[in-house]
C-alpha cells in the first residue's frame, strides 16, 4: 500500500518490501470495517476540527500536532488513488462513503492492495505477548547458557544473544515467536470484543511498563426510562438538540452534540447525538457516582429552542388538547402522548393548564433530562475511551517514549472521535506517522545489516500483522 504525505510526496512504504506477512487473529481480516457505518463504512468526514470532533484526557496540543501531520485531503486521495475506492459525499451528514455503499468493498480493496504488493495473510494467528529487546536478550542468554551446560561444544550462544539484544520478541498463541526490530502497535481497544478487540493490546502495553488512562466504553447506547414511563422503542427523531450540563452547574452547558439524531431503543437511547455525548455519563456511571452528582443529559426534542415553543404554546387554541398542539407542531404522535403523561396533562385542553403546568410542558419539550441509569458497555460501544496518553509517545512518529522501537497508533491511544468517520481518520493518520518513520529508519538499518529482516506487527480491529522488510 502506498502512503503519500504533503511532507514526502512519494513516500512508498510497502513498495519497498520484499515480504510482508499478516497475522490475523480471527478467520478474516477487518471485521470492524465490515460493521462500520451500518455496513456502509463512512471512511472519512468532510472536515475535522480537533477541538470539537475528538475527545482525549491527553494534551490538546499533542492531538492537534498528530492530526496536522497528514491532511484530510491527502488521506482521501490515498483512499481513492492508491486503495482504489470511488468515494461519494453524503451531503446531509458530511461523510465520505464508498460509492458502492459497501463496507465489504472497503475491506476487500485494502486487502487486495496489500496482496498486489506481495503481502501474505495468515489467519487464526493471535499475538498474545511482547518482550522488549532487553527482556528478549535476557531470555535468549538464559536459553544459550542452558544449551552450553547441556552441550559444551555448542557455539551458538554469541550469535543468538547478539541478534536478540536489539530485537523485540512477539509471542503468538500457538507458541511461535517472531523477532522484531520495530513494532507498529495498533491493536484496537475493548469495544466489540467478539471481533477480537478484547483489550489484549492495552494489557500488553501496561505489562510493558506504560501507565494508561482508565478505559471506558465510548460512543455507546445509554439505558434509561422513556418519557411518561412509555415504551417508545423504534421511534427516531432526526432533529433533536442534545446537550450536557454539569451536575454542580445545571445552567451551564458543558457540551452540545454536533449532530441531531436520537433513537429510542428497547432499553433506552441511541443515535448519533446520544452516542457522541455518552462518555460524559459513562465515566461517572462506571465510578458509581450518586445520581445527584451525575452530569445532566438534556434534550430539546425538535431542536427549535424554548422561545419558539413558548410562543407556539401561547398562540395555541384554548380548545385544543395538549397532544394535538404538539402533533401539529411536528412532535411525533407517540412522543406527544408520552410527554403529556410525563407532565400530567394528558387529554387536557390548553385553556385548562395552569401557569406551572405550562412551564413544566415547556421544560419537557425543550430541556427534558434523560433519566440515564446505565449503559450498554463495550459490547455495543463504537470505540474505547482512555488508553495510552499522547504524552507517552512522540507525536511525530507515534514512537513510545518509554520503549524505543515501539510505535503505537489507532484506538489504543487515549483519543477517540465522534460519530462520522473521525475514528477512521485517526486510524489512518496515526498509522501513517508510525509507518513512515519505520520505513525511513529501517532503510538505513538495511544498508548496515545486509540480509537481516525487519519485522513489524500490529492489529486493525482484531487484525494482527507482521511485516518483514528486506533490503533489495
Amino acid at each position: 500500500m502506498c502512503l503519500r504525505t504533503p511532507h514526502s510526496p512519494s513516500v512508498t512504504v510497502l513498495e519497498r518490501t520484499r515480504e510482508v506477512t499478516v497475522l490475523e487473529r480471527t478467520r478474516e481480516a477487518g471485521k470492524k470495517i465490515l460493521m462500520s457505518g451500518g455496513s456502509r463504512c463512512n471512511v472519512l468526514p468532510l472536515a475535522a476540527d480537533p477541538n470539537i470532533d475528538f475527545f482525549t484526557a491527553s494534551s490538546r496540543g499533542a492531538l492537534r500536532a498528530v492530526l496536522a501531520s497528514w491532511a484530510l485531503q491527502d488521506c482521501k486521495d490515498w483512499l481513492s488513488s492508491d486503495v482504489g475506492l470511488q468515494l461519494q459525499l453524503e451531503q446531509e451528514t458530511n461523510k465520505w462513503f464508498p460509492a458502492s455503499n459497501s463496507s465489504r468493498e472497503v475491506r476487500d480493496r485494502l486487502v487486495e492492495a496489500c496482496q498486489q504488493l506481495g503481502v501474505r495473510f495468515v489467519y487464526n494467528a493471535s499475538v498474545e505477548g511482547l518482550q522488549p529487546p532487553q527482556a528478549a536478550a535476557a531470555a535468549a542468554a538464559g536459553a544459550d547458557a542452558l544449551q552450553e551446560t547441556q552441550d559444551p561444544s555448542s557455539s551458538s550462544s554469541s550469535s543468538s544473544s547478539s541478534s536478540s539484544s536489539s530485537s523485540w520478541t512477539v509471542l503468538l498463541a500457538s507458541g511461535a515467536k517472531v523477532s522484531a526490530e520495530r513494532i507498529i502497535f495498533s491493536t484496537g481497544g475493548r469495544s466489540f470484543p467478539a471481533v477480537g478487540t478484547d483489550g489484549t493490546g492495552l494489557n500488553l502495553l501496561q505489562g510493558a511498563g506504560h501507565n494508561l488512562v482508565a478505559q471506558y466504553a465510548a460512543l455507546t447506547p445509554l439505558k434509561g426510562a422513556h418519557p411518561g414511563g412509555q415504551q417508545l422503542a423504534g421511534l427516531t427523531l432526526p432533529s433533536v438538540r442534545l446537550s450536557v450540563a454539569a451536575a454542580n452547574k445545571p445552567s451551564k452547558v458543558a457540551a452540545v452534540a454536533q449532530r441531531g439524531g436520537l433513537l429510542f431503543t428497547h432499553k433506552g437511547y441511541s443515535g448519533p447525538a446520544v452516542l457522541d455525548l455518552s462518555h460524559w455519563l459513562v465515566r461517572e456511571l462506571d465510578q458509581q457516582q450518586q445520581q445527584a452528582a451525575m452530569p445532566r443529559l438534556l434534550v430539546d426534542w425538535t431542536g427549535e429552542g424554548a422561545d419558539v415553543w413558548q410562543e407556539r404554546l401561547a398562540a395555541a387554541s384554548g380548545a385544543a388538547t395538549v397532544e394535538n398542539v404538539l402533533r401539529k407542531a411536528g412532535v411525533k404522535e407517540r412522543l406527544a402522548a408520552a410527554l403529556a403523561i410525563e407532565v400530567g396533562v394528558q387529554g387536557r385542553q390548553m385553556s385548562q393548564l395552569k401557569k406551572g403546568e405550562r412551564q413544566a410542558l415547556l421544560a419537557a419539550l425543550t430541556a427534558w433530562q434523560l433519566p440515564i441509569s446505565s449503559h450498554e458497555g463495550y459490547k455495543k460501544a463504537e470505540v474505547t475511551g482512555g488508553g495510552l496518553p499522547l504524552e507517552q509517545v512522540d507525536c511525530r512518529t507515534m514512537e513510545s517514549r518509554l520503549l524505543p522501537g515501539l510505535h503505537v497508533c489507532g484506538e489504543v491511544l487515549d483519543v477517540f472521535g465522534r460519530i462520522g468517520g473521525f475514528n477512521f481518520l485517526w486510524a489512518w493518520v496515526t498509522g501513517v506517522s508510525g509507518m513512515l518513520l519505520v520505513s525511513r529508519v529501517s532503510l538505513g538499518w538495511w544498508l548496515g545489516q545486509w540480509g537481516e529482516l525487519l519485522h513489524v506487527f500490529g492489529r486493525i480491529g482484531g487484525l494482527d500483522f507482521c511485516a518483514r522488510w528486506s533490503p533489495g
